[in-house]
């Protein structure tokens, strides 16, 4: 879902319009990402982010550690190296969003599971509120105001689009002072009006699910067939007509930014929480199948995995590597994806075979625990 902020200026990811033509195979590709994928598999985990707090902290009391000073230092570590993360290779990092919201949801973490779902809704709920209310007050903004905010997130100039190509093919040291203004508008505006509401509305779900035993597989057939039948019975037409009314529309600004893009804000919730269900269903009947043992070893690293992935796509679209930033279609971009998932689920299961934990996930649980963690297999 990120390929394409690694691969094409910033504001293509928002608007598939604005670098390269969006036709033929191009076209199909990022449909079917749009509609099947964006925000689908973020939305899965921050929900597992959240449902960590709970087992973490369950964890803690059955070996009669504090649970909050645990959570806190590894919120504060998990913030740390998504700082680095967001200014040495990526902007769009999410690790210090995360940690964030995990630090400030974790008052919810005893609660009832009705009372998180409830309050997890209240916080989605004020999320796509605000982004409502700020399209309609477009018409009284200050001259100039929405021209501005459109060339900036939007629709760039083609003079804006050559910069971000020269900064990112130039020499490291170059893209560092292009990026950090990016990520650093993704920290804070960008998190106090967008991603804080959305995390942590997910993050209380992705509690309550878990408390109900739904990441466990141990519940009945029929509650994760629920789970499917509604979250892409009704998710996946939401995110089908807001698709259609981005063409409709012609990618308007303040219609396509602000009002269509909360019908795949709501709609690829629900489509996540139908994804969990089908991934459960198979847990249910194979947990020791290949492909089950598999994409466990790349969950079990998905710490190490998510920088992987930034490291490998750095290598192949900055200019510390071959430079191919602006160069490569949304075809061709799917094409490295499944190559980059290969080689992803490839190296897990080697590493796994002769270590307990990914290297960062090793790293993360000895500052967490404020002591050496074993590394290797007995």
């Amino acid at each position: 879902m990120t390929i394409q902020s690694f691969a094409m200026p910033m504001a293509a990811y928002l608007n598939p319009t604005v670098y390269e033509s969006l036709s033929g195979n191009d076209l199909y590709v990022w449909i079917f990402s749009h509609v099947f994928v964006d925000k689908k598999f973020e939305a899965i985990f921050v929900m597992l982010f959240g449902a960590s707090m709970v087992m973490i902290s369950q964890k803690a009391r059955r070996e009669h550690l504090r649970s909050s000073d645990l959570q806190n230092r590894r919120f504060v570590y998990l913030g740390i190296i998504g700082i680095l993360h967001a200014y040495l290779l990526w902007y769009g990092d999410v690790l210090l969003a995360l940690a964030i919201t995990g630090l400030l949801m974790f008052v919810f973490r005893r609660k009832k599971s009705s009372t998180q779902i409830r309050a997890g809704i209240i916080f989605l709920i004020i999320g796509s509120a605000i982004s409502l209310i700020i399209g309609y007050t477009v018409p009284v903004w200050e001259p100039g105001e929405y021209e501005t905010n459109r060339t900036e997130i939007w629709q760039p100039t083609s003079a804006d689009v050559a910069e971000e190509i020269d900064f990112y093919t130039g020499p490291y040291e170059r893209q560092i002072l292009y990026r950090a203004p990016q990520a650093f508008n993704r920290q804070t505006s960008q998190f106090v009006f967008q991603s804080f509401w959305k995390y942590a509305g997910m993050m209380l779900i992705g509690m309550a699910l878990y408390r109900r035993k739904a990441f466990k597989a141990k519940q009945s057939s029929r509650f994760y067939l629920k789970m499917i039948g509604y979250g892409i019975g009704l998710g996946l037409p939401l995110v089908a007509v807001g698709t259609m009314l981005h063409f409709n529309y012609e990618w308007d600004f303040r219609m396509s930014y602000f009002f269509f893009s909360q019908l795949n804000y709501w709609g690829s919730i629900l489509m996540a929480i139908g994804y969990i269900g089908v991934v459960m269903l198979f847990c249910k009947s194979s947990t020791r199948s290949f492909l089950a043992r598999r994409l466990s070893d790349v969950g079990r690293m998905a710490l190490s995995n998510y920088l992987l992935i930034s490291l490998v796509c750095s290598f192949i679209f900055y200019g510390q590597g071959l430079a191919l930033f602006g160069d490569v279609d949304r075809s061709l971009q799917a094409v490295f994806v499944l190559g980059i998932c290969v080689l992803v689920i490839a190296l897990s299961a080697v590493w796994l075979a002769y270590f307990k934990f990914g290297p960062f996930e090793w790293l993360w649980r000895t500052l967490t625990y404020g002591k050496l963690q074993k590394m290797g297999k007995d």
